[in-house]
């Protein structure tokens, strides 16, 4: 039956799924707490821990916008980040349970998000952007087959 066939690669898929939800949860959590305890100087004393020059343009950059973000802004990217985590909770649990529902819904949602992906690869590539993009194609690929297999049967 092709539709169980490496039940270890869903494994995994669903390990990344759910490794992303944890992330995204750190974030918004991280996030929170740098907005309550003075942000600016958080991130100038985080700057200086890791030997990052604090007048680094990027480090002036995350400072200016951590001090125009009003309490409404909060609230809806922390709000939109939760509900992202629980759709990748929700492909992960599916996934690790094998259920072709979960396969549809990854396939959907991560094939959706491509081309935002890319966009941001574009804008400012990094190594991790690349490996994340390069890992949901290959994802969205590999479900894609699986669901073809799937309706065959």
């Amino acid at each position: 039956m092709a539709s169980t066939a490496r039940p270890e690669l869903l494994r995994l898929i669903a390990a990344f799924k759910l490794l992303k939800a944890l992330v995204l949860v750190a974030v918004v959590a991280a996030g929170l707490h740098l907005l309550r305890h003075q942000p600016a100087q958080t991130v100038l004393q985080w700057a200086l821990r890791l030997h990052v020059d604090p007048g680094n343009s990027s480090v002036r950059t995350l400072v200016a916008k951590l001090l125009s973000v009003n309490e409404q802004q909060v609230v809806l990217l922390a709000s939109g980040t939760l509900l992202y985590a629980l759709l990748f909770t929700i492909e992960g649990v599916g996934l690790w349970l094998a259920r072709a529902w979960a396969e549809d819904l990854t396939i959907l949602s991560t094939a959706g998000f491509l081309p935002v992906e890319l966009s941001e690869l574009i804008k400012q590539s990094s190594i991790i952007k690349g490996v994340v993009l390069l890992l949901n194609v290959t994802i969205v690929l590999y479900l894609a087959v699986r669901a073809r297999q799937r309706r065959r049967e």
